[in-house]
């Protein structure tokens, strides 16, 4: 079925740009706070020692694999925005870490079956693929990536939450569930300009279904906020819905 309102057919590289342009300045949002209390309990949630292998998606500036780096988990990220990578990069050599960050679009990973566990967190490429396929390509990426057994924990905006709060309808398409945010960004330097972000949300029901369509196990969701990750029913007003998926 084709979307009737085109505006809201994005490219899923769109954010490279924006990335580049915010670079470490990203790590202000109030959202990006709480990566101390995330990691922690992914480390319990998917039982992370030192030296598992993991692969962060959409990684960003790095704020989940520098602090998962930190407890000695070996960490690749990946994200679509050279600046991101660069900073990225530059912390985990400033600190030592055994932490890597590779410049490459979450829709054309090429790892085989290298990492014991996944995350995809925060919006981070899957929610700002674009069309359905796009997110099925980042889902099949990631199936390629893991040894079997392993877990894949995404998080992304929960649309039953999205849809309560939309106040501007024409911002938002009720066939993809995709609303479009006009924000200010602003640079390190202090430069800003005006973006368009694109950003697609989903119900339970559709993850389940797209995740296992693409060769995994639902073992768990959870509703959660940004810093308060835990095991949480999901509810009308959790701000994300997190999957639990094991690789078939």
């Amino acid at each position: 079925m084709k979307n009737t309102q085109a505006d809201f057919e994005y490219s899923g590289d769109y954010y490279e740009a924006i990335g580049d342009f915010m670079r470490e300045q990203y790590l202000k949002y109030g959202f990006a706070q709480g990566t101390l209390q995330e990691a922690d309990f992914l480390m319990e949630l998917m039982n992370l020692r030192q030296g598992t292998r993991i692969l962060d998606i959409g990684c960003g500036p790095g704020r989940h694999g520098l602090e998962l780096a930190r407890h000695g988990i070996r960490t690749v990220g990946v994200d679509i925005s050279a600046e991101f990578i660069r900073h990225a990069n530059r912390e985990a050599a400033k600190d030592k870490l055994p932490a890597t960050f590779l410049v490459a679009d979450a829709r054309e990973l090429t790892f085989e079956q290298e990492f014991d566990g996944a995350i995809c967190l925060c919006e981070g490429a899957f929610g700002l693929a674009g069309s359905e396929e796009n997110h099925r390509k980042v889902l099949r990426g990631v199936h390629r990536a893991l040894k079997p057994g392993s877990l894949c924990v995404l998080t992304v905006i929960n649309a039953l939450n999205l849809a309560r709060r939309i106040q501007d309808e024409s911002l938002f398409d009720p066939y993809s569930c995709t609303v479009i945010d006009k924000e200010e960004i602003h640079s390190p330097e202090g430069e800003s300009k005006e973006v368009l972000i694109y950003t697609t949300a989903f119900t339970f029901r559709e993850l389940q279904m797209l995740l296992e369509s693409e060769g995994f196990a639902v073992e768990a969701a959870y509703g959660c906020n940004p810093g308060q990750f835990g095991n949480h029913p999901l509810q009308l007003e959790s701000m994300e819905i997190m999957m639990v998926a094991r690789c078939n």
